[in-house]
């Protein structure tokens, strides 16, 4: 998924996803495509590390019969990001139940996930609160 020209372009890495696809962890490391005019990680870059990895891991638990999308992204940029940016992204078993009991009648499902994108050091460069949507497919009754 490294390859993804999304995530290539923007120095994006994906580090991790665990078998059970509950969690997934990235890296940002810095380069001249990649540093804003402070010599810090581009925002843009920041947003794109964040983006979609809640969904993924929700989709991949619960399976083909749901459509799962990201809808909304708040992001909180606390401090600048001076060296190699990490992202932890964890969307537990329990959590995708919870979902899929909620979507279980057709309806939508807005869910919100969230974490701290953090340096080598812990000291959090940014807060991302990202709203997933998801639906049962009807063709999956």
């Amino acid at each position: 998924m490294s390859l993804y020209p999304p995530l290539l372009g923007a120095g994006i890495r994906v580090v991790e996803f665990s078998d059970d696809w509950t969690v997934c962890r990235t890296e940002l490391r810095l380069n001249r495509l990649n540093r804003n005019q402070q010599g810090t990680a581009f925002g843009g870059s920041i947003g794109s590390m964040s983006d979609a990895f809640f969904a993924l891991l929700l989709w991949n638990q619960l399976g083909k019969g749901y459509y799962v999308w990201d809808t909304k992204a708040e992001i909180d940029y606390l401090s600048p990001g001076t060296g190699t940016v990490h992202g932890r992204f964890e969307v537990p078993r329990e959590v995708a139940e919870e979902v899929r009991a909620a979507a279980a009648s057709g309806d939508k499902v807005l869910r919100w996930f969230e974490t701290d994108l953090t340096l080598d050091d812990g000291t959090v460069v940014a807060h991302v609160r990202r709203q997933v949507y998801v639906r049962r497919r009807s063709d999956s009754r």
